[in-house]
């Protein structure tokens, strides 16, 4: 599944992937220019959510730590299902809610 957004000028996409049984397996954010320090921050914060995912931890684990974050890039979204985030990683929590409910409420 894969959603592009604008957050305060800066355009990026999240793309997720789960199983065939519904199990989120990859989180890939991406925002910035290529090369830029947000691009590289965004990267690895997909790359550690991942590695997460894959050594067992459940996604409510991500939405419950990074909903209401607060750093820029923030405020209204070009996405209409999360108007308004307060952070990058406010709109993934947020954007997982939204695409995996059933996923973000499991233990």
């Amino acid at each position: 599944m894969t959603s592009t957004f604008v957050i305060d000028g800066i355009p990026g996409r999240l793309s997720t992937a789960a199983t065939p049984s519904g199990e989120l397996r990859h989180v890939d954010l991406r925002a910035g220019k290529h090369g830029s320090t947000l691009a590289g921050l965004t990267e690895a914060l997909s790359t550690a959510i991942t590695t997460a995912l894959h050594a067992g931890a459940p996604p409510a684990t991500f939405v419950d730590a990074f909903r209401r974050t607060r750093y820029v890039p923030a405020g209204t979204t070009s996405d209409p299902d999360v108007p308004y985030a307060t952070s990058l990683s406010d709109y993934l929590a947020q954007r997982l809610r939204h695409d995996h409910p059933d996923m973000a409420e499991r233990p």
